[in-house]
């Protein structure tokens, strides 16, 4: 790479550990040292050993609640409408946490940990304290917002819409092609291999529209059916 001029820096490359117990911190690579890590943060996101999203999905509920915090002392406890107050926590607080959503490989956990999140931030700003016994179904009508569980699914069924109406000569969406045709008799998953994956999510998503991956892939390769 120094041929053309460009320098690799070591401080910032990390070695992470997948399916590994090795206890070595470090590893000597050329003229540098690379710190061996069990997760890291790369271009805002977190990926971890695990392979999954319940790092990343935890990583982004703490990183919007400190955003949350920050707006809570300048502006949730000001006396200014709840119009919009629920404008700026659409603007600044929701980007934040649904930061490319459209991957997570979610379960009922996590969209139950983002709606939690949620509720919390709206009763902050409705100023509710814990002692009023106000259900999250009232604060929703009262709000009119949207639960992030709704929107974080909504966000993946378009992905998934997205790669069918691709070209069928990119990559992702011949390796969806491949994922919905029928999987031999006598296929295992490898050992490691992750047990819940985005497309087992989209899966989950589609139940309760009682639609198959075959009909939904023809669904979606037209707009208008979609």
């Amino acid at each position: 790479m120094s041929t053309f001029g460009l320098q690799i820096s070591w401080s910032k490359t990390k070695i992470l550990l997948v399916l590994s117990s090795t206890s070595r911190s470090t590893v000597q690579v050329a003229d540098g040292h690379v710190e061996v890590v069990d997760a890291f943060v790369y271009l805002g996101c977190l990926i971890d050993s695990s392979g999954g999203s319940r790092g990343e999905v935890l990583h982004r509920i703490d990183v919007a609640r400190s955003c949350m915090n920050m707006l809570e002392r300048r502006i949730c406890k000001s006396s200014i409408r709840l119009e919009t107050k629920l404008r700026l926590y659409q603007t600044y607080i929701v980007p934040v946490l649904m930061y490319w959503c459209d991957s997570w490989a979610t379960t009922k956990y996590l969209l139950s940990r983002l709606d939690a999140f949620d509720t919390w931030a709206l009763r902050k700003i409705m100023r509710i304290p814990y002692t009023r016994h106000i259900s999250n179904v009232e604060v929703r009508r009262a709000t009119g917002c949207s639960s992030l569980s709704y929107l974080v699914t909504n966000r993946c069924l378009r992905l998934f819409s997205h790669s069918a109406r691709s070209s069928s000569r990119e990559d992702h969406h011949q390796t969806l092609a491949a994922a919905i045709r029928q999987v031999l008799p006598d296929w295992k998953r490898p050992i490691g291999r992750l047990s819940h994956t985005w497309f087992r999510a989209i899966e989950t998503d589609l139940g309760p529209l009682n639609f198959g991956f075959a009909t939904t892939w023809r669904k979606a390769t037209t707009r208008d059916e979609w």
